[in-house]
Protein backbone atom coordinates (compact mmCIF):
# COMPACT_ATOMS: atom_id res chain seq x y z
CA UNK A 1 0.00 0.00 0.00
CA UNK A 2 1.42 3.34 -1.01
CA UNK A 3 1.10 6.10 1.57
CA UNK A 4 2.67 8.97 -0.28
CA UNK A 5 2.18 11.67 2.31
CA UNK A 6 2.81 9.65 5.45
CA UNK A 7 6.18 11.27 6.08
CA UNK A 8 4.52 14.69 6.15
CA UNK A 9 1.83 13.87 8.70
CA UNK A 10 1.63 15.44 12.16
CA UNK A 11 0.12 13.51 15.11
CA UNK A 12 -3.60 13.07 14.78
CA UNK A 13 -5.70 16.04 15.84
CA UNK A 14 -8.56 14.34 17.67
CA UNK A 15 -11.97 15.59 16.65
CA UNK A 16 -10.80 17.84 13.78
CA UNK A 17 -13.46 18.21 11.15
CA UNK A 18 -13.52 20.06 7.89
CA UNK A 19 -16.54 22.34 7.45
CA UNK A 20 -16.84 21.64 3.74
CA UNK A 21 -16.98 17.91 4.40
CA UNK A 22 -19.87 18.31 6.83
CA UNK A 23 -21.69 20.77 4.59
CA UNK A 24 -21.62 18.55 1.53
CA UNK A 25 -22.19 15.30 3.48
CA UNK A 26 -25.06 13.41 1.99
CA UNK A 27 -25.64 15.68 -1.00
CA UNK A 28 -22.78 14.40 -3.12
CA UNK A 29 -22.93 10.76 -2.07
CA UNK A 30 -23.94 8.83 -5.19
CA UNK A 31 -27.61 8.03 -4.89
CA UNK A 32 -29.53 9.07 -7.97
CA UNK A 33 -31.91 6.54 -9.33
CA UNK A 34 -30.07 5.79 -12.58
CA UNK A 35 -26.78 5.16 -10.78
CA UNK A 36 -28.45 3.02 -8.10
CA UNK A 37 -30.20 0.91 -10.70
CA UNK A 38 -26.88 0.37 -12.48
CA UNK A 39 -25.18 -0.71 -9.25
CA UNK A 40 -27.97 -3.15 -8.47
CA UNK A 41 -27.57 -5.04 -11.73
CA UNK A 42 -23.91 -4.66 -12.72
CA UNK A 43 -22.65 -4.27 -16.26
CA UNK A 44 -20.17 -5.60 -18.80
CA UNK A 45 -17.46 -3.45 -20.38
CA UNK A 46 -14.74 -4.54 -22.79
CA UNK A 47 -16.39 -7.95 -22.54
CA UNK A 48 -15.76 -8.28 -18.80
CA UNK A 49 -18.56 -8.44 -16.25
CA UNK A 50 -18.13 -6.29 -13.12
CA UNK A 51 -19.92 -7.12 -9.91
CA UNK A 52 -22.15 -4.88 -7.87
CA UNK A 53 -19.44 -4.59 -5.20
CA UNK A 54 -16.88 -3.19 -7.65
CA UNK A 55 -19.39 -0.74 -9.06
CA UNK A 56 -20.37 0.44 -5.58
CA UNK A 57 -16.71 0.97 -4.75
CA UNK A 58 -16.24 3.15 -7.83
CA UNK A 59 -19.47 4.96 -7.03
CA UNK A 60 -18.20 5.85 -3.56
CA UNK A 61 -15.13 7.26 -5.28
CA UNK A 62 -17.37 9.82 -6.97
CA UNK A 63 -18.21 11.32 -3.57
CA UNK A 64 -14.55 11.29 -2.54
CA UNK A 65 -13.59 13.14 -5.73
CA UNK A 66 -16.24 15.75 -4.93
CA UNK A 67 -14.91 16.34 -1.45
CA UNK A 68 -11.32 16.49 -2.67
CA UNK A 69 -12.16 19.09 -5.32
CA UNK A 70 -10.98 17.00 -8.28
CA UNK A 71 -12.93 19.15 -10.71
CA UNK A 72 -11.03 18.24 -13.87
CA UNK A 73 -11.61 14.55 -13.22
CA UNK A 74 -15.28 15.08 -12.38
CA UNK A 75 -16.03 17.27 -15.40
CA UNK A 76 -13.92 15.11 -17.70
CA UNK A 77 -15.75 11.91 -16.76
CA UNK A 78 -19.28 13.29 -16.32
CA UNK A 79 -19.56 16.50 -18.35
CA UNK A 80 -21.66 17.93 -15.51
CA UNK A 81 -20.96 16.59 -11.99
CA UNK A 82 -24.36 17.85 -10.80
CA UNK A 83 -26.48 16.06 -13.38
CA UNK A 84 -28.73 13.15 -12.47
CA UNK A 85 -26.60 10.62 -14.35
CA UNK A 86 -23.23 12.01 -13.16
CA UNK A 87 -22.52 9.18 -10.72
CA UNK A 88 -23.12 6.40 -13.24
CA UNK A 89 -21.14 8.26 -15.94
CA UNK A 90 -18.28 8.60 -13.48
CA UNK A 91 -18.30 4.84 -12.91
CA UNK A 92 -18.47 3.86 -16.59
CA UNK A 93 -15.96 6.40 -17.82
CA UNK A 94 -13.45 5.64 -15.07
CA UNK A 95 -13.09 2.16 -16.56
CA UNK A 96 -12.60 3.69 -19.99
CA UNK A 97 -10.04 6.18 -18.68
CA UNK A 98 -8.07 3.36 -17.10
CA UNK A 99 -8.23 1.21 -20.24
CA UNK A 100 -7.25 4.00 -22.63
CA UNK A 101 -4.42 5.33 -20.45
CA UNK A 102 -2.86 1.86 -20.35
CA UNK A 103 -3.38 1.37 -24.10
CA UNK A 104 -1.66 4.67 -24.88
CA UNK A 105 1.14 4.19 -22.36
CA UNK A 106 0.18 7.15 -20.17
CA UNK A 107 1.61 6.84 -16.67
CA UNK A 108 1.87 8.99 -13.54
CA UNK A 109 4.57 8.50 -10.92
CA UNK A 110 4.18 8.67 -7.17
CA UNK A 111 5.95 12.03 -6.85
CA UNK A 112 3.46 13.62 -9.27
CA UNK A 113 0.58 12.27 -7.20
CA UNK A 114 2.07 13.51 -3.92
CA UNK A 115 2.67 17.00 -5.35
CA UNK A 116 -0.89 17.15 -6.70
CA UNK A 117 -2.45 16.09 -3.39
CA UNK A 118 -0.49 18.72 -1.50
CA UNK A 119 -1.93 21.39 -3.84
CA UNK A 120 -5.59 20.40 -3.46
CA UNK A 121 -7.64 23.21 -1.95
CA UNK A 122 -9.31 21.16 0.84
CA UNK A 123 -5.82 20.45 2.22
CA UNK A 124 -4.63 24.08 2.17
CA UNK A 125 -4.38 26.63 4.96
CA UNK A 126 -3.27 30.13 3.94
CA UNK A 127 -2.00 28.78 0.63
CA UNK A 128 0.13 26.02 2.15
CA UNK A 129 -0.37 22.28 2.56
CA UNK A 130 -1.93 21.48 5.96
CA UNK A 131 -1.29 17.88 7.11
CA UNK A 132 -4.05 18.10 9.72
CA UNK A 133 -6.64 18.77 7.05
CA UNK A 134 -5.39 15.83 5.05
CA UNK A 135 -5.66 13.57 8.09
CA UNK A 136 -9.16 14.89 8.81
CA UNK A 137 -10.09 13.98 5.25
CA UNK A 138 -8.81 10.45 5.79
CA UNK A 139 -10.79 10.11 9.02
CA UNK A 140 -14.03 11.78 7.92
CA UNK A 141 -14.30 10.98 4.21
CA UNK A 142 -12.19 7.96 3.31
CA UNK A 143 -12.57 5.66 6.30
CA UNK A 144 -16.40 5.93 6.56
CA UNK A 145 -16.52 4.76 2.91
CA UNK A 146 -14.22 1.82 3.54
CA UNK A 147 -11.18 3.47 1.92
CA UNK A 148 -7.60 4.20 2.89
CA UNK A 149 -5.29 6.95 1.60
CA UNK A 150 -4.67 4.75 -1.43
CA UNK A 151 -8.13 5.48 -2.84
CA UNK A 152 -7.49 9.23 -2.84
CA UNK A 153 -4.11 8.62 -4.45
CA UNK A 154 -5.77 6.55 -7.18
CA UNK A 155 -8.31 9.28 -7.89
CA UNK A 156 -5.62 11.95 -8.07
CA UNK A 157 -3.63 9.66 -10.37
CA UNK A 158 -6.74 9.37 -12.55
CA UNK A 159 -7.03 13.17 -12.73
CA UNK A 160 -3.38 13.50 -13.77
CA UNK A 161 -3.80 10.75 -16.39
CA UNK A 162 -6.92 12.48 -17.67
CA UNK A 163 -5.04 15.79 -18.01
CA UNK A 164 -2.30 14.04 -20.00
CA UNK A 165 -4.93 12.40 -22.19
CA UNK A 166 -6.56 15.79 -22.79
CA UNK A 167 -3.21 17.18 -23.94
CA UNK A 168 -2.56 14.14 -26.15
CA UNK A 169 -6.01 14.19 -27.79
CA UNK A 170 -5.75 17.92 -28.43
CA UNK A 171 -2.11 17.90 -29.51
CA UNK A 172 -2.95 18.62 -33.15
CA UNK A 173 -5.31 21.48 -32.39
CA UNK A 174 -4.26 25.01 -33.20
CA UNK A 175 -5.70 28.34 -32.23
CA UNK A 176 -5.98 30.51 -35.31
CA UNK A 177 -5.50 34.28 -35.09
CA UNK A 178 -9.07 34.83 -36.28
CA UNK A 179 -10.73 32.63 -33.63
CA UNK A 180 -8.47 34.12 -30.96
CA UNK A 181 -9.52 37.62 -31.93
CA UNK A 182 -13.17 36.59 -32.18
CA UNK A 183 -13.08 35.11 -28.68
CA UNK A 184 -11.45 38.24 -27.25
CA UNK A 185 -13.91 40.56 -28.99
CA UNK A 186 -16.91 38.55 -27.80
CA UNK A 187 -15.75 38.71 -24.21
CA UNK A 188 -14.27 42.20 -24.01
CA UNK A 189 -16.01 44.47 -26.52
CA UNK A 190 -18.08 47.02 -24.60
CA UNK A 191 -21.75 47.37 -25.55
CA UNK A 192 -23.69 50.63 -25.20
CA UNK A 193 -27.44 50.22 -24.87
CA UNK A 194 -30.59 52.26 -24.38
CA UNK A 195 -33.40 50.73 -22.36
CA UNK A 196 -37.16 51.14 -22.15
CA UNK A 197 -38.62 49.82 -18.91
CA UNK A 198 -42.21 48.79 -18.35
CA UNK A 199 -43.25 48.47 -14.70
CA UNK A 200 -45.79 45.76 -13.92
CA UNK A 201 -46.94 47.67 -10.84
CA UNK A 202 -48.27 50.48 -13.06
CA UNK A 203 -50.45 48.04 -14.99
CA UNK A 204 -51.63 46.21 -11.88
CA UNK A 205 -52.68 49.50 -10.31
CA UNK A 206 -55.05 50.11 -13.22
CA UNK A 207 -56.89 46.83 -12.59
CA UNK A 208 -59.78 47.09 -10.11
CA UNK A 209 -61.68 43.77 -9.94
CA UNK A 210 -65.42 43.97 -9.32
CA UNK A 211 -67.25 41.84 -6.76
CA UNK A 212 -68.76 39.83 -9.62
CA UNK A 213 -65.30 39.06 -11.03
CA UNK A 214 -64.01 38.02 -7.62
CA UNK A 215 -66.97 35.70 -7.01
CA UNK A 216 -66.54 34.18 -10.48
CA UNK A 217 -62.83 33.48 -9.88
CA UNK A 218 -63.59 32.02 -6.46
CA UNK A 219 -66.08 29.54 -7.92
CA UNK A 220 -63.60 28.53 -10.65
CA UNK A 221 -60.65 28.06 -8.29
CA UNK A 222 -62.30 27.39 -4.95
CA UNK A 223 -60.29 24.23 -4.25
CA UNK A 224 -56.98 26.09 -4.62
CA UNK A 225 -57.75 28.61 -1.88
CA UNK A 226 -56.71 27.06 1.40
CA UNK A 227 -54.97 28.23 4.54
CA UNK A 228 -52.14 25.78 4.11
CA UNK A 229 -50.97 23.80 7.11
CA UNK A 230 -49.32 26.01 9.73
CA UNK A 231 -46.90 25.19 12.47
CA UNK A 232 -45.39 26.65 15.61
CA UNK A 233 -41.99 25.50 16.84
CA UNK A 234 -39.78 26.19 19.81
CA UNK A 235 -36.08 26.39 19.16
CA UNK A 236 -32.67 26.88 20.73
CA UNK A 237 -29.47 28.13 19.13
CA UNK A 238 -25.97 26.97 20.03
CA UNK A 239 -23.42 29.52 18.83
CA UNK A 240 -19.75 30.22 19.21
CA UNK A 241 -19.08 32.97 21.73
CA UNK A 242 -17.20 36.08 20.67
CA UNK A 243 -13.90 34.79 22.06
CA UNK A 244 -14.19 31.56 20.04
CA UNK A 245 -15.08 33.48 16.89
CA UNK A 246 -11.83 35.44 17.22
CA UNK A 247 -9.71 32.27 17.29
CA UNK A 248 -7.72 31.20 14.23
CA UNK A 249 -6.62 27.97 12.60
CA UNK A 250 -6.40 24.87 14.78
CA UNK A 251 -7.83 26.59 17.86
CA UNK A 252 -10.98 27.72 16.05
CA UNK A 253 -11.44 24.26 14.52
CA UNK A 254 -11.26 22.78 18.00
CA UNK A 255 -13.81 25.32 19.26
CA UNK A 256 -16.15 24.45 16.41
CA UNK A 257 -15.74 20.76 17.13
CA UNK A 258 -16.51 21.33 20.81
CA UNK A 259 -19.68 23.19 19.80
CA UNK A 260 -20.66 20.35 17.47
CA UNK A 261 -20.11 17.86 20.31
CA UNK A 262 -22.29 19.97 22.61
CA UNK A 263 -25.07 20.07 20.01
CA UNK A 264 -24.81 16.32 19.64
CA UNK A 265 -24.97 15.77 23.41
CA UNK A 266 -28.00 18.03 23.62
CA UNK A 267 -29.72 16.04 20.87
CA UNK A 268 -28.91 12.73 22.57
CA UNK A 269 -30.37 13.93 25.87
CA UNK A 270 -33.58 14.91 24.07
CA UNK A 271 -33.95 11.32 22.85
CA UNK A 272 -34.06 9.91 26.38
CA UNK A 273 -37.44 8.66 27.55
CA UNK A 274 -39.53 11.40 29.15
CA UNK A 275 -37.13 14.19 28.12
CA UNK A 276 -38.76 17.63 27.85
CA UNK A 277 -37.35 20.18 25.41
CA UNK A 278 -37.46 23.11 27.84
CA UNK A 279 -35.96 21.13 30.73
CA UNK A 280 -33.06 19.77 28.68
CA UNK A 281 -32.41 23.25 27.26
CA UNK A 282 -32.26 24.61 30.83
CA UNK A 283 -29.69 21.96 31.71
CA UNK A 284 -27.49 23.24 28.89
CA UNK A 285 -28.14 26.91 29.76
CA UNK A 286 -29.91 27.45 26.44
CA UNK A 287 -32.73 29.95 25.90
CA UNK A 288 -35.91 28.51 24.39
CA UNK A 289 -37.79 30.77 21.99
CA UNK A 290 -41.08 30.17 20.18
CA UNK A 291 -41.99 31.21 16.63
CA UNK A 292 -45.31 32.61 15.43
CA UNK A 293 -47.36 30.38 13.12
CA UNK A 294 -45.80 29.85 9.69
CA UNK A 295 -46.33 27.83 6.52
CA UNK A 296 -43.98 25.49 4.67
CA UNK A 297 -43.34 28.16 2.04
CA UNK A 298 -41.79 30.69 4.40
CA UNK A 299 -39.90 30.35 7.64
CA UNK A 300 -40.53 33.02 10.28
CA UNK A 301 -38.06 35.87 10.67
CA UNK A 302 -36.81 34.25 13.89
CA UNK A 303 -35.26 31.45 11.81
CA UNK A 304 -34.04 33.57 8.87
CA UNK A 305 -30.42 32.51 9.51
CA UNK A 306 -31.29 28.81 9.46
CA UNK A 307 -31.28 27.40 5.90
CA UNK A 308 -34.25 25.12 5.14
CA UNK A 309 -35.76 25.80 8.57
CA UNK A 310 -39.34 25.64 7.26
CA UNK A 311 -38.71 22.38 5.43
CA UNK A 312 -37.14 20.87 8.55
CA UNK A 313 -40.05 22.02 10.73
CA UNK A 314 -42.60 20.43 8.40
CA UNK A 315 -40.83 17.07 8.59
CA UNK A 316 -41.46 16.89 12.34
CA UNK A 317 -44.31 14.82 13.76
CA UNK A 318 -45.92 14.32 17.17
CA UNK A 319 -43.99 11.06 17.53
CA UNK A 320 -40.74 12.61 16.32
CA UNK A 321 -40.95 16.28 17.32
CA UNK A 322 -37.20 17.09 17.55
CA UNK A 323 -35.13 18.15 14.53
CA UNK A 324 -31.50 17.34 13.88
CA UNK A 325 -28.94 20.06 14.59
CA UNK A 326 -29.38 22.52 11.72
CA UNK A 327 -26.48 24.80 10.63
CA UNK A 328 -27.15 28.39 11.68
CA UNK A 329 -24.55 31.11 11.20
CA UNK A 330 -21.62 30.20 13.48
CA UNK A 331 -23.46 27.39 15.20
CA UNK A 332 -26.52 25.19 15.24
CA UNK A 333 -30.27 25.41 15.78
CA UNK A 334 -32.60 22.67 17.01
CA UNK A 335 -36.38 22.74 16.62
CA UNK A 336 -39.22 21.28 18.66
CA UNK A 337 -42.70 20.93 17.17
CA UNK A 338 -45.23 22.70 19.43
CA UNK A 339 -48.41 23.01 17.40
CA UNK A 340 -49.93 21.98 14.06
CA UNK A 341 -52.86 23.90 12.57
CA UNK A 342 -54.40 21.72 9.84
CA UNK A 343 -55.07 22.97 6.35
CA UNK A 344 -58.65 24.10 5.59
CA UNK A 345 -60.52 25.79 2.73
CA UNK A 346 -60.70 29.57 2.78
CA UNK A 347 -64.02 31.37 2.73
CA UNK A 348 -64.73 33.92 0.01
CA UNK A 349 -63.87 36.80 2.29
CA UNK A 350 -60.68 35.14 3.53
CA UNK A 351 -59.58 34.45 -0.04
CA UNK A 352 -60.55 37.91 -1.32
CA UNK A 353 -57.10 39.58 -0.90
CA UNK A 354 -55.38 36.64 -2.60
CA UNK A 355 -57.89 36.62 -5.45
CA UNK A 356 -57.59 40.36 -5.98
CA UNK A 357 -53.81 40.05 -6.21
CA UNK A 358 -54.11 37.16 -8.69
CA UNK A 359 -56.58 39.04 -10.89
CA UNK A 360 -54.45 42.18 -10.85
CA UNK A 361 -51.30 40.19 -11.66
CA UNK A 362 -52.94 38.26 -14.50
CA UNK A 363 -54.74 41.16 -16.13
CA UNK A 364 -51.90 43.58 -15.40
CA UNK A 365 -49.38 41.16 -16.90
CA UNK A 366 -51.46 40.77 -20.05
CA UNK A 367 -51.77 44.55 -20.39
CA UNK A 368 -48.03 44.93 -19.82
CA UNK A 369 -47.16 42.48 -22.58
CA UNK A 370 -49.68 44.06 -24.94
CA UNK A 371 -48.27 47.53 -24.28
CA UNK A 372 -44.69 46.32 -24.70
CA UNK A 373 -45.42 44.64 -28.05
CA UNK A 374 -47.50 47.58 -29.26
CA UNK A 375 -44.74 50.05 -28.32
CA UNK A 376 -42.10 47.95 -30.01
CA UNK A 377 -44.11 47.84 -33.25
CA UNK A 378 -44.70 51.60 -33.17
CA UNK A 379 -41.03 52.41 -32.49
CA UNK A 380 -39.84 50.01 -35.21
CA UNK A 381 -42.11 51.74 -37.76
CA UNK A 382 -40.80 55.18 -36.75
CA UNK A 383 -37.18 54.00 -36.97
CA UNK A 384 -37.84 52.53 -40.41
CA UNK A 385 -39.07 55.97 -41.44
CA UNK A 386 -35.70 57.44 -40.40
CA UNK A 387 -36.12 58.42 -36.77
CA UNK A 388 -33.61 57.53 -34.08
CA UNK A 389 -34.52 55.07 -31.36
CA UNK A 390 -34.60 57.86 -28.77
CA UNK A 391 -36.85 60.12 -30.86
CA UNK A 392 -39.16 57.24 -31.77
CA UNK A 393 -39.47 56.17 -28.12
CA UNK A 394 -40.16 59.72 -26.92
CA UNK A 395 -42.78 60.12 -29.64
CA UNK A 396 -44.42 56.96 -28.22
CA UNK A 397 -44.47 58.59 -24.79
CA UNK A 398 -41.72 56.41 -23.31
CA UNK A 399 -38.66 57.41 -21.29
CA UNK A 400 -35.29 56.20 -22.59
CA UNK A 401 -32.73 55.02 -20.03
CA UNK A 402 -29.01 55.00 -20.89
CA UNK A 403 -27.49 51.85 -19.47
CA UNK A 404 -23.80 51.77 -18.40
CA UNK A 405 -21.44 50.21 -20.98
CA UNK A 406 -20.65 46.56 -20.29
CA UNK A 407 -19.06 43.45 -21.76
CA UNK A 408 -19.18 39.76 -20.92
CA UNK A 409 -15.86 40.15 -19.12
CA UNK A 410 -17.03 43.27 -17.26
CA UNK A 411 -20.80 43.02 -16.68
CA UNK A 412 -22.84 45.60 -14.81
CA UNK A 413 -23.84 44.16 -11.44
CA UNK A 414 -25.56 46.98 -9.56
CA UNK A 415 -28.43 47.77 -11.94
CA UNK A 416 -31.88 46.13 -12.16
CA UNK A 417 -32.25 43.44 -14.84
CA UNK A 418 -28.53 43.61 -15.70
CA UNK A 419 -28.32 39.90 -16.54
CA UNK A 420 -31.36 40.01 -18.83
CA UNK A 421 -30.00 43.08 -20.61
CA UNK A 422 -26.59 41.48 -21.13
CA UNK A 423 -28.06 38.19 -22.37
CA UNK A 424 -30.29 39.91 -24.93
CA UNK A 425 -27.71 42.50 -26.03
CA UNK A 426 -25.18 39.91 -27.22
CA UNK A 427 -27.80 38.72 -29.74
CA UNK A 428 -28.29 42.18 -31.27
CA UNK A 429 -26.44 43.95 -34.06
CA UNK A 430 -25.45 47.60 -33.74
CA UNK A 431 -28.56 49.76 -34.10
CA UNK A 432 -30.91 46.80 -33.61
CA UNK A 433 -33.83 46.72 -31.17
CA UNK A 434 -34.93 43.66 -29.20
CA UNK A 435 -38.44 42.29 -28.92
CA UNK A 436 -40.32 43.00 -25.71
CA UNK A 437 -38.44 41.05 -23.02
CA UNK A 438 -40.24 39.98 -19.82
CA UNK A 439 -38.16 40.84 -16.75
CA UNK A 440 -38.50 40.76 -12.99
CA UNK A 441 -41.23 43.20 -12.04
CA UNK A 442 -42.10 44.13 -15.62
CA UNK A 443 -40.44 44.10 -19.02
CA UNK A 444 -37.83 45.72 -21.26
CA UNK A 445 -37.11 46.82 -24.79
CA UNK A 446 -33.37 46.97 -25.43
CA UNK A 447 -31.65 48.94 -28.19
CA UNK A 448 -27.98 48.22 -28.89
CA UNK A 449 -26.65 51.67 -29.70
CA UNK A 450 -23.13 50.56 -30.63
CA UNK A 451 -20.19 48.36 -29.74
CA UNK A 452 -16.92 50.08 -28.87
CA UNK A 453 -13.66 49.00 -30.54
CA UNK A 454 -11.50 46.77 -28.39
CA UNK A 455 -8.29 48.06 -26.82
CA UNK A 456 -5.71 46.71 -29.28
CA UNK A 457 -2.80 47.25 -26.87
CA UNK A 458 -4.61 45.31 -24.14
CA UNK A 459 -5.43 42.54 -26.62
CA UNK A 460 -1.74 42.17 -27.50
CA UNK A 461 -0.83 42.13 -23.83
CA UNK A 462 -3.35 39.37 -23.03
CA UNK A 463 -2.80 37.38 -26.22
CA UNK A 464 -0.31 34.80 -24.82
CA UNK A 465 -2.60 33.97 -21.88
CA UNK A 466 -5.64 33.92 -24.15
CA UNK A 467 -3.92 31.48 -26.54
CA UNK A 468 -3.25 29.11 -23.64
CA UNK A 469 -6.81 29.36 -22.30
CA UNK A 470 -8.43 28.93 -25.71
CA UNK A 471 -6.24 25.95 -26.55
CA UNK A 472 -7.09 24.32 -23.21
CA UNK A 473 -10.80 24.80 -23.86
CA UNK A 474 -10.53 23.30 -27.33
CA UNK A 475 -8.48 20.39 -26.02
CA UNK A 476 -11.06 19.62 -23.35
CA UNK A 477 -13.95 19.74 -25.84
CA UNK A 478 -12.00 17.41 -28.14
CA UNK A 479 -11.36 15.06 -25.22
CA UNK A 480 -15.06 14.88 -24.31
CA UNK A 481 -15.90 13.96 -27.92
CA UNK A 482 -13.07 11.42 -27.99
CA UNK A 483 -14.22 9.86 -24.72
CA UNK A 484 -17.73 9.41 -26.10
CA UNK A 485 -16.36 7.61 -29.13
CA UNK A 486 -14.19 5.35 -26.95
CA UNK A 487 -17.19 4.59 -24.77
CA UNK A 488 -19.00 3.22 -27.81
CA UNK A 489 -15.95 1.05 -28.54
CA UNK A 490 -15.96 -0.21 -24.95
CA UNK A 491 -19.42 -1.68 -25.57
CA UNK A 492 -20.96 -0.97 -22.18
CA UNK A 493 -23.75 -3.50 -21.60
CA UNK A 494 -26.28 -3.39 -18.80
CA UNK A 495 -26.81 -6.72 -17.06
CA UNK A 496 -30.51 -6.12 -16.35
CA UNK A 497 -32.54 -9.11 -17.52
CA UNK A 498 -34.72 -8.36 -20.52
CA UNK A 499 -38.34 -9.52 -20.18
CA UNK A 500 -39.50 -12.04 -22.77
CA UNK A 501 -41.39 -10.52 -25.65
CA UNK A 502 -45.12 -10.88 -25.37
CA UNK A 503 -46.90 -12.40 -28.33
CA UNK A 504 -49.74 -10.24 -29.56
CA UNK A 505 -53.12 -12.00 -29.37
CA UNK A 506 -54.53 -12.83 -32.75
CA UNK A 507 -57.62 -10.92 -33.75
CA UNK A 508 -60.75 -13.00 -33.93
CA UNK A 509 -62.70 -12.76 -37.16
CA UNK A 510 -65.67 -10.48 -36.97
CA UNK A 511 -68.78 -12.14 -35.66
CA UNK A 512 -66.96 -14.81 -33.62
Amino acid sequence: MVNLLRKHQQPLMIGITIVIIIAFGVFFTPGNRSARATLDRGFRIYGHHYTREELERRGRGFGVAMYAGLQELLVGLTGNPYSEQASSDFIFNSFILDHEAKRLGITVNDNEVADAIAKLRPFQTSGAYDPSKYQAFVENVLKPRGFTETRLEDLVRDQLRLKKLVTLVGSTLEVTPSELRTAYVQNNQKMNTSILRFDLADFKAAVQPTDAEIEKVFKEREKSYTTGEKRVVSYVKLDLNEADKALKGKEQMEARQALANRANDFGQDLLKEGAQFAEVAKKYNLTVKTTPEFTAEKAPQDLATVPNAAAAAFMLTEKDPISDALPSGDGYCMLHLDKVTPNRPLTLEEARPQMIEQIKSERGGAALTSKGNESRTRIAAAMKAGKSFTDAAQEAGLKVESFPAFSLAEPVEDKPDAQAILAKSVELADGEMSDFVPAEGGGLIIHLDKRDPIDEAQFKKEEPTLITQTRSQKEFVAFIEWLQSRRKFANVESMIPQPPQQQQPQQQPAGK
